[in-house]
C-alpha cells in the first residue's frame, strides 16, 4: 500500500521584482538536469505508483497565476508543531554524485563571480551577494543555504505526512530556483523557522520578491497556511504588481483547497457508506469519464453513522482508475472540511495502463462522517478512460 500527503502588512509599497530570477534558473540548469537524470535512473514502478527516491522531484502540473490569486488560492489550515526534528530532512546530499552535496551546488549556482572547485568541492574566487540584506561575500563560510519555507514551517504546514523520500526531495530541492538560496549566515539564522508574518528581510525593497519566492515554494510542495501568514501574504502582495508567477508542482494541486472550485465532473456520483464492527467503509462504483488532458473530475462517498469520531490513522483508498497512460494522472482525496490529500501525482514518464491499487492515509485529523470526494485529473493530452470504482474505509 502507499503512503499520502496532507494539504491543508508593510506601511510603504515595495519595489517589485521578477517573479522568477531566471539568472539564477540559468546558472542552476546544469545541477538541475543532472538531477533529473538521477531522479529518471531511481524512479521504480511499484503496485501501480512511481515512487521517487532521490532529491530530484518530479513535477505533478505547471500551474501560472497571478501572484495574488496564487496567495488567495494557498489552503489555509491550522498549524501542527509536534514531532519535528530536523534530522527527519535528509541535508544535504550529493544526488548526482560529483562530489559536491546541495549546499554546494547552490553557492556555485548563485555566485556573482564563479568560484573555482577544488578537491572536496571546496570554493575559492567566488563572489555571492545575499538579497535579504544586501551584503556581498568572498568566503562561502560566511553564507548559509536558507530553505525559502524552512523545515520546521514546512513540517507544520503538511511535511509531517509526507515520506522520507519526499521530505529528502524538499530539503535538497534543486528543480526551482526559489526554494534554496543563499544569505548571510546570522540573518538566515535570525529568521530562523519564521513565516512572513512574523520575519522579513530587512531590505523593503524585497519584500516583493520574498513573498513571491515564498507563495511559489508553498505552492509546489502544496503546503497549507496558518491564517495570519495568510493574512500577511495577501496584504504584501497587495502592494506588489501583480505578476504571473509560474510554478512546477511537486505535490498538491496548485489550486485552491476546495474541490468543487475546480472540479467539473463529466458526471458525479454519489454513494452512502455501510458501517459495519465500528469501521466505516464507502464503495463508488458508477463510472465518471475523465477528460483528455480537461479538469478534474470528482466522485463522491457519504459517510454516516460512524461509531469512531474521527478518521483512522491508517484509513485505506481502494481506487480502480481504466486509463491507458496512469502517469497522466494525477489523483486527490478530499475531507469533508476541504483538506486534501496526494495520493497520485503525474508522471510523464509512467506509460503502464490503469490505476489500481489500495493507498494509505493518516486522517485522523478528519471527522469520519460527511462527504468524501476523489479527484482524478489528466495533466496531459493523448490518452482518456474513467474512474471504475473506488472505496474509502476511514
Amino acid at each position: 500500500m502507499s503512503s499520502t500527503l496532507r494539504l491543508s502588512a508593510p506601511t510603504s509599497s515595495p519595489t517589485p521584482t521578477p517573479t522568477t530570477p531566471t539568472g539564477r534558473a540559468r546558472a542552476r540548469s546544469a545541477a538541475t538536469a543532472r538531477l533529473a537524470m538521477v531522479t529518471a535512473a531511481a524512479a521504480v514502478v511499484a503496485g501501480g505508483l512511481v515512487t521517487v527516491a532521490t532529491a530530484g522531484p518530479a513535477q505533478a502540473a505547471t500551474v501560472s497565476q497571478p501572484l495574488r490569486t496564487m496567495v488567495a488560492n494557498l489552503p489555509v489550515a491550522t498549524e501542527v508543531h509536534t514531532g519535528y526534528d530536523r534530522d527527519l530532512f535528509n541535508l544535504w546530499i550529493d544526488a548526482d554524485g560529483d562530489g559536491c552535496n546541495t549546499r554546494y551546488e547552490v553557492l556555485i549556482a548563485e555566485a556573482t563571480t564563479t568560484p573555482s572547485v577544488g578537491s572536496g568541492c571546496s570554493l575559492s574566487g567566488g563572489v555571492w551577494y545575499s538579497y535579504y540584506d544586501g551584503a556581498t561575500w568572498t568566503d562561502p563560510a560566511d553564507l548559509d543555504i536558507d530553505h525559502m519555507v524552512p523545515l520546521a514551517e514546512a513540517w507544520d504546514s503538511g511535511a509531517r505526512n509526507w515520506t522520507a523520500a519526499q521530505r529528502e526531495a524538499y530539503a535538497n530541492d534543486l528543480g526551482d530556483p526559489r526554494p534554496l538560496v543563499a544569505v548571510t549566515d546570522n540573518v538566515n539564522q535570525s529568521k530562523s523557522d519564521q513565516d512572513p508574518a512574523e520575519w522579513m528581510p530587512s531590505l523593503t525593497s524585497v519584500y516583493c520578491r520574498y513573498i513571491t519566492d515564498w507563495t511559489a515554494d508553498k505552492t509546489r510542495w502544496g503546503l497549507s497556511v496558518d491564517s495570519a501568514e495568510k493574512s500577511a501574504l495577501t496584504s504584501y502582495a497587495a502592494s506588489c504588481t501583480n505578476s504571473t508567477v509560474t510554478v512546477d508542482v511537486v505535490l498538491g494541486s496548485g489550486s485552491t483547497a476546495t474541490a468543487t472550485a475546480t472540479a467539473t465532473a463529466t458526471a458525479t456520483a454519489t454513494a452512502t457508506a455501510t458501517s459495519t464492527a465500528g469501521t466505516c467503509a464507502g464503495t463508488n462504483g458508477t463510472d465518471v469519464d475523465i477528460p483528455d488532458a480537461g479538469s478534474p473530475v470528482t466522485s463522491a462517498i457519504t459517510i454516516s453513522g460512524c461509531s469512531h469520531t474521527a478518521a483512522s490513522s491508517t484509513s485505506t483508498v481502494y481506487v480502480n482508475i481504466v486509463h491507458t497512460y496512469r502517469g497522466d494522472l494525477s489523483i486527490y482525496l478530499y475531507a469533508p472540511d476541504g483538506t486534501y490529500y496526494v495520493l497520485k501525482s503525474a508522471s510523464s514518464s509512467d506509460s503502464t495502463a490503469n490505476v489500481i491499487t489500495t493507498y494509505t492515509a493518516n486522517l485522523s485529523s478528519e471527522t469520519s462522517n460527511g462527504a468524501w470526494s476523489l479527484s482524478v485529473k489528466d495533466n496531459y493530452s493523448g490518452d482518456t478512460g474513467y474512474i471504475n470504482t473506488w472505496t474509502l474505509t476511514v
